[in-house]
This record gives C-alpha cells, structure tokens and sequence, in this order.
C-alpha cells in the first residue's frame, strides 16, 4: 500500500447507536484489538434514555462521540456520519458489528484499485446464533446487487452524490435502495470474503412487527421504483404470494399490514420512480443479493 494515503487518511469508521452501551463497548475494544486504534471511529448517539455511562476514547484513542436531543433513526444518523467525515471511504458498523479476521488495508487496496466501486459487503456471522448472515459464495471478491448494514465500506463521495439514504424507507431496505441507483449510474456493489465481520444481534428483543411491516411495505417501494414497467405487475404479484405466504407461516399480521401500507404510499414517492431498462435489470436479477 505504498503508493497509498495512509489508511487513516483514506477510512473513518462510523457508528450510529442507541441505547446500547455494553455493545459499543465491546466494539469499540474488538477494534483495538485487531489493529484499528489509528483509525477514526465517528459515533452518533440516536438520542439514548441516558448519556454515554463510560470515556469513548479511554476505549479506543481516536473515537468521539456526538449525543442527540431528538431521535431521528438509524438512517437519518447514517447519512449524517457521511456528511461529518472527510475521508473517502467510510466504513459503516452497527454498535453490535466488529471486524475479527481480515486486514482493512487490503480491503481498501481493492477498492482503490475499482474506480467504479460503490460498496463492499463482507461476511457476517452471528457468534450468539451460530450462524452466517452473510455468508462468502466464492473465495476471491464478486460483485453483487447490494450490501449488508451491519458491516460494510462504502464511498462516501458517492454515497453523498446519490443523496445519502432515502429517510422515507423509516427502517429496512435503505441499502437495496441505494445500491439501486449507484447502479443505474454505473458504480457497483463487491463482495470481499476476506474481512470477517462479527455481528453479536441476537433475537431477544427484537420488534418483529416493525421489522414486517417495513420490510414489506420498502419490498413492495422497491418493485414500483425500480422494476421495468412492463413486468412490474408480475413482480408486485409475486411479492405479494410470497409475502402472503410468509404471513402465514408466522402468523404475524405486519406483512400484510406494510404492503397495505405501500399501496396507500406509492402515489405519495412517485418522485422516486426510475425503472431500470430490461437489460439493466436482467444484469441486476443476475448477481447474488450480498
């Protein structure tokens, strides 16, 4: 990496977090550990019921901590950390997400060297389930349709010339989307199996409902969007069996309840409409998802 910036000067590590101390905590060590004391780490604090309980930098040297009064969600924070960093690669961590194995050079000497680069997804595995949520199909990087949240790095030049994260999607999706549109302009998603990321999210807790009823309702955004015009009936028709089926399977009534939803929201994000060409979309439907 000798003909490079400094790693520092080319990555700032982003977190927004809410109410989730003890995770953040334990990131913020594991990124010591692995090497990453001399990288920036940026934390936006989603209005938490209490002030940070510990020192930020007593953990790691070089991270700050911004607290706000109002909460405005995970991905109005997101855009935020993009537009408060300076670097030109942003690698975005959930306050449960870490990487163990892998070097962040070589992840970057990768990028620098894909000038239509977008986004790299890495393999993320969930120590607490035991399992991958985000598994490697090949062992050498490929690209993909979009990237996962909970780890990944991002050109935060791009991210900010697509303008940022569509705000409107509340929760879930906001990555498909805007891999969507870097997409349409040419810049494309990667997978590098060689940066393991730990995301320690288990399901206690977890607000299903919420987590159904937007994922239908941006599911079904996405196909109007996005879809060509002359199979868009197709794929909302298939989106909602699937959806459906899904509902009853679990017997939770926020699926239907968010694609219902959709509906009543669609004539309000017309704005957002641009379908892709048949040819770009039969590109799209042909990569894996992450």
């Amino acid at each position: 990496m000798s003909t490079l910036q400094p790693l520092a000067e080319l990555v700032t590590i982003g977190i927004a977090t809410k109410n989730r101390w003890n995770d953040l905590k334990i990131t913020l060590t594991q990124l010591v550990d692995i090497g990453l004391s001399n990288i920036s780490v940026l934390i936006l604090d989603d209005y938490s019921d209490q002030p940070c309980p510990f020192e930020i930098q007593s953990l790691h040297p070089n991270a700050t901590i911004q607290r706000f009064e109002s909460s405005e969600g995970y991905i109005c924070r997101r855009n935020q950390l993009a537009q408060r960093m300076y670097t030109k690669y942003y690698l975005s961590l959930d306050d449960d997400s870490y990487p163990v194995a892998g070097s962040l050079q070589t992840v970057v000497e990768f990028a620098e060297s894909h000038p239509e680069l977008f986004c790299l997804s890495f393999p993320i595995f969930n120590p607490v389930l035991n399992e991958y949520q985000n598994s490697s199909r090949h062992n050498s990087p490929y690209q993909t349709r979009f990237f996962i949240g909970c780890g990944h790095l991002i050109r935060r030049d791009r991210l900010l010339q697509l303008g940022g994260y569509r705000e409107d999607l509340i929760h879930q999706g906001e990555e498909m989307d805007i891999a969507a549109r870097a997409f349409q302009q040419g810049f494309y998603c990667y997978h590098f199996p060689g940066f393991e990321i730990h995301h320690t999210a288990s399901n206690v807790g977890r607000n299903w409902h919420r987590m159904d009823f937007y994922g239908a309702r941006n599911n079904v955004l996405w196909n109007d969007w996005f879809v060509p015009v002359h199979i868009k009936p197709i794929k909302q028709a298939r989106t909602t069996l699937s959806r459906l089926s899904l509902t009853m399977r679990v017997w939770r009534l926020g699926q239907l309840q968010g694609m219902l939803q959709a509906l009543k929201d669609i004539p309000r994000y017309q704005k957002y409409r641009q379908p892709m060409s048949s040819k770009l979309y039969r590109s799209w439907q042909h990569l894996p998802h992450s």
